[in-house]
């Protein structure tokens, strides 16, 4: 324990200050905050908390009469496939590209500021890989969402009671581990350059078929969702919402989100490289990193 400890914890503090690779998040949150400013308008003088019971009440109903046939149109539309596409692409930012400079950091390849360097390494097989990983781990959650559903509206029409909401929204909230280590291990393998199309998707299934990794991932990425969700999302959105001055607001936003975030993705990266010391593309992949961790 205390091994994962240092690991997570000094490692990558050390790494995060030794590469410098977090400044982009800085011109990220410029970005945020000017989308907010833009499009939010927030009544300062009636931020009251709502009434959670009758919240539940009304949107019961909704949730399990309106919201399938809502979501089929959804899917339906050919809208859909487009900002999906664009979301994807987002995550090749924020996810491939941070996983392609932390691979040339580990394998001593890559110098103090190396982001472009990073960026021109990816090609589009990795990224097709990547699409097909994601698409699994995304199809998994779905069965497992439909599950949770179909319990939950049995359930909600022999008792009428809104509770059902709160088990639904549990239920779904177990798989949120899940797929954030599904969507971090498929840029990591996707990145490396050892195995072919079908290794690596052996390599990443392995989050379902090994216990010991689906277990420790399932940990490890709670804790990364909790602290993620308060320091990353809630802090910044609050100070960028509610803070008047710009650089004020710029820094307090920042202080909360670039350290912390550029931590967990450093960290993430380290608990792949032991999650998967075991398995040979990955260890050969970072074989020098792992006789210096010895």
């Amino acid at each position: 324990m205390r091994q994962w400890f240092n690991l997570l914890l000094f490692n990558s503090v050390k790494d995060l200050f030794k590469y410098k690779s977090f400044f982009l998040l800085v011109f990220l949150l410029i970005i945020a905050d000017r989308v907010l400013k833009i499009y939010v308008k927030i009544d300062r003088s009636s931020l009251n908390l709502p009434d959670f019971k009758a919240l539940g009440i009304n949107a019961a109903p909704y949730v399990f009469d309106e919201l399938p046939g809502a979501i089929f149109n959804l899917l339906t539309d050919s809208r859909t496939l487009a900002v999906g596409l664009g979301l994807f692409f987002l995550k090749q930012i924020i996810s491939m590209w941070p996983s392609s400079d932390m691979r040339r950091m580990h394998r001593h390849e890559r110098e103090k500021f190396g982001l472009l360097g990073s960026l021109t390494y990816l090609r589009w097989q990795q990224m097709a890989w990547d699409a097909i990983a994601v698409s699994a781990i995304c199809g998994v959650v779905v069965l497992w969402s439909l599950l949770g559903f179909g319990v939950s509206w049995l359930g909600w029409n022999h008792s009428g009671s809104p509770y059902w909401l709160l088990f639904l929204g549990g239920f779904l909230f177990l798989a949120i581990p899940l797929l954030m280590a599904g969507f971090s291990f498929s840029s990591k393998l996707a990145v490396i350059s050892r195995g072919s199309f079908p290794e690596k998707l052996h390599l990443f299934f392995q989050l379902f078929l090994n216990w010991q990794v689906f277990w420790k991932s399932w940990v490890f990425f709670l804790i990364r969702v909790v602290v993620e969700l308060i320091f990353v999302a809630l802090i910044p959105l609050l100070v960028l919402l509610l803070v008047e001055n710009f650089w004020l607001r710029l820094f307090l936003a920042s202080l909360s989100a670039t350290p912390i975030y550029s931590w967990l993705k450093m960290a993430s990266f380290k608990f792949f490289l032991e999650i998967y010391r075991s398995f040979p593309h990955v260890y050969e992949e970072y074989q020098q990193y792992y006789k210096e961790d010895l």
